[in-house]
């Protein structure tokens, strides 16, 4: 069997030449890319055809915004009205189920007492970290100097 970089049936690196124009891949595997294109007429021609496709779509100008204007649309009031809106309702939500968990726990005849505080005792732990944790976060968010600093 010849195991020379020229291409077999099953060798082609189409699924890879994607992340090759991005440069996504790694030394190794692009240096792979690079030596099976070299003996392949078929990955050739499929490369030129998405590197023809990526200028057209560069032109088109279709999802040409850019980072500042994706930014903005996010920052909209809109925007962080209604991730406002849902993160109440998804809270009060859950904080209902909980409370309605916790009183079926409570009032079950089938639970003795000792369970009962046990669990209890644990869950209000649990949820005493989660408040420390939640406070700490808040008072971080409002003092932290580099929160407004982009990368």
């Amino acid at each position: 069997m010849n195991d020379a970089p020229h291409a077999r049936a099953n060798d082609h690196v189409g699924e890879r030449l994607s992340g090759y124009l991005d440069g996504e891949l790694t030394q190794q595997d692009r240096q792979r890319v690079e030596i099976h294109l070299d003996g392949c007429t078929e990955c050739r021609d499929l490369l030129g055809e998405l590197e023809g496709l990526r200028h057209r779509l560069g032109k088109s100008g279709v999802g040409g915004k850019s980072e500042a204007e994706w930014r903005e649309n996010m920052e909209d009031l809109g925007v962080k009205l209604s991730r406002g809106i849902g993160w109440i309702l998804l809270l009060g939500a859950a904080v209902i189920i909980a409370g309605a968990l916790v009183l079926a726990f409570l009032t079950d005849p089938g639970v003795s007492g000792g369970w009962k505080l046990l669990v209890s005792l644990f869950y209000l732990g649990l949820l005493t970290l989660f408040g420390s944790v939640l406070r700490q976060r808040w008072i971080e968010h409002k003092t932290d100097r580099y929160k407004d600093v982009e990368i």
